[in-house]
């Protein structure tokens, strides 16, 4: 190897929120990591405005949550406006499932600084901006990466493994033969972001008139996002011009005389990848799917590659799992970014009547809702956002439970000496073994002597809102108490119940303990299963 020459365990193309997101998680955990992008800096324009409670877990994971929070303006909803202006559909959840807002507004540029800035943490990410990605050659012990610096000196990077984050005109797609399946949509929308908005309504008005679908997004500190839609034949040059856009906010909102950041014309896609991943080089983020905006979801479909990817490298990078573990990232992911494509051209439907007559067949049916509280419910707390259920993958499949595959949620917990955490920051980024019920605290003793076959595992007993902690217990057991009483919704409080829990919080086995044998049994399968990635 000669001196121009870098090593690493994984090398990242690409430093938008799927790479800066996977280079950080990589960094906590230690790996050699070399981050490659082709620009000086992250994104300065205004791109994507909605992040959700995944993705903020996910910022949590990478010890930045603090920094991301002060950018955010947390828990906003969408109200469903006719074209005579009548509300006739509210989108407000409430839920804190996973420890955040649902929904939340931000800015890509603020978030992109802020994960770049926490790379400086970790000693084991370096970072080349300003390097062009030029080739790659796959072997069955790794990849060898041809870059190019900004003085167009070649340099080489052998890595064992590639993400490809390289966005949606991936170059690596094409590399490995990937190719996109799906749709590109005809119709397109005219983006303008906005400083200093004289709109003050905290939700997201969305007003569904055949005539011009238009969307208007809050963000923080004073910023908005128009969004409009183009007829037939109208020309971008046209609907982008300053005095159609004064027009356009005149007509939609107060706000015709803003500071204008950005105006751009742009088309939606609803297109994932045939195959997301060679043996050594794994597409995620944009490279792997492109989703429309409707829902707000295609960065943060990016940052759950990112976390899917991050523990499985860095397992495999120190030896801790076999290479088998990364054969379910596509088989996971894949369904799940397909799910919430369809969320969002479901979302389009509604917010793009084609004729007042469908208008208003849409808008009846959702005012009906109103008269069903179940139903109401339902679209009110964003329940119909779907969410991964991993049916195949790294999980021990068992058709009796209710967690396994999911996500497992995230309540704030209170502590011996009352003070109140939430629940990831007891179990770091590690796979995790909680103990729930009346006597969780002797069901995590019980598992101190028995081999799980997982790395680092982190013990947690857990007891339920109604239960104080056992003060007569070992001290040495970490323990506390739900108090939300959020894993009630989730769990039998009247069972002891185990469940082990993947870095990225999916949960990967669950059992109810009635007698210690239980324990072993449970133990075996997670063994078994540990076994089979090698």
């Amino acid at each position: 190897m000669s001196e121009a020459d870098l090593a690493c365990d994984i090398a990242i193309i690409g430093a938008g929120p799927t790479g800066l997101t996977l280079a950080n998680l990589l960094g906590r955990a230690g790996v050699d990591t070399i981050l490659v992008e082709r620009n000086e800096l992250t994104v300065q324009a205004p791109r994507a405005v909605s992040i959700d409670d995944e993705s903020l877990r996910t910022m949590q994971a990478c010890g930045l949550i603090d920094e991301v929070m002060a950018d955010v303006a947390p828990d906003y909803g969408s109200h469903y406006m006719s074209t005579a202006g009548i509300n006739f559909a509210r989108v407000e959840p409430t839920t804190r499932e996973y420890g955040y807002p649902r929904r939340s507004a931000f800015m890509q540029p603020e978030l992109e600084a802020t994960l770049r800035t926490g790379l400086v943490r970790w000693p084991s990410v370096k970072q080349l901006f300003q390097h062009t990605f030029e080739s790659v050659d796959e072997s069955d012990l790794g990849v060898t990466v041809q870059i190019k610096g900004p003085d167009g000196s070649p340099l080489t990077i052998r890595a064992r493994y590639l993400a490809a984050c390289d966005g949606g005109r991936s170059a690596l797609r094409k590399i490995i033969g990937a190719e996109l399946q799906g749709s590109t949509y005809p119709d397109k929308w005219l983006i303008v972001d906005m400083e200093g908005t004289k709109e003050r309504l905290r939700q997201t008005r969305v007003l569904c008139n055949p005539a011009r679908p238009a969307i208007c997004l809050p963000g923080p500190d004073g910023k908005r996002r128009y969004e409009f839609k183009l007829h037939d034949g109208e020309s971008e040059e046209e609907i982008s011009s300053p005095e159609s856009v004064a027009k356009l906010l005149a007509m939609y909102g107060p706000d015709e005389n803003a500071a204008i950041v950005r105006r751009q014309v742009y088309a939606f896609h609803a297109r994932v990848c045939d195959k997301w991943n060679t043996k050594r080089i794994y597409l995620a983020g944009d490279a792997a799917h492109l989703t429309p905006p409707f829902a707000g979801q295609g960065m943060n479909s990016g940052v759950r590659d990112a976390h899917a990817l991050s523990w499985r490298f860095a397992a495999v990078a120190k030896g801790e799992l076999g290479p088998g573990v990364l054969d379910s990232y596509e088989s996971e992911r894949k369904p799940h970014a397909w799910a919430l494509i369809d969320l969002a051209i479901n979302i389009g439907r509604v917010m793009m009547p084609t004729s007042p007559l469908q208008a208003w067949l849409v808008q009846a049916a959702f005012r009906l809702m109103r008269f069903v509280p179940t139903v109401q419910n339902y679209f009110a707390q964003m329940r119909f956002k779907p969410k991964p259920y991993y049916k195949k993958g790294f999980i021990v499949e068992d058709t009796s439970s209710t967690v396994v595959g999911r996500m497992f949620p995230q309540p704030d917990v209170e502590m011996l000496d009352r003070s109140v955490k939430k629940m990831d920051d007891l179990l770091g980024n590690d796979f995790a073994l909680i103990a729930y019920g009346d006597e969780a605290q002797a069901t995590i003793a019980a598992t101190q002597t028995i081999d799980f076959g997982l790395p680092d595992l982190r013990r947690l007993a857990i007891t339920p809102m109604r239960m104080n902690i056992d003060r007569r217990a070992d001290p040495s057991i970490l323990a506390c108490r739900d108090k939300t009483g959020l894993l009630e919704q989730t769990l039998n409080a009247a069972k002891e119940t185990l469940i082990v829990v993947r870095p990225d919080r999916y949960t990967l086995a669950a059992a109810e303990i009635s007698k210690p044998g239980d324990i072993a049994v449970m133990a075996g399968k997670v063994r078994k299963r540990v076994a089979e990635s090698r």
